[in-house]
């Protein structure tokens, strides 16, 4: 009994930790990586036909594509707006 009781823990962890890391994946792709990667790896490790186990993989994989989305759009953003500024040093 005490082996279904840390599984549902691990359950429950991975879908708080995907629940945060979704919400901060449009804010600080940092904390969405912090997040989502351990719930992910929780995920899998607490997983036996248990919904739970199957939300929180689900909400961290998509926490963690939309921080790498994020995170590529503000390096290119970045990018061009460094290269695309105005040269007036006459």
């Amino acid at each position: 009994m005490s082996n279904e009781n840390s599984r549902k823990k691990l359950c429950v962890s991975s879908l708080v930790l995907g629940v945060v890391g979704l919400v901060f994946s449009f804010l600080l792709p940092v904390v969405s990586y912090a997040c989502a990667i351990p719930g992910l790896v929780l995920g899998i490790k607490g997983r036996k036909k248990n919904y739970r186990s199957s939300a929180g993989i689900s909400l961290s994989i998509v926490a963690l594509a939309l921080a790498l989305i994020n995170s590529v759009l503000g390096i290119v953003m970045t990018i061009k707006m460094f290269f695309s500024g105005n040269n007036n040093e006459d």
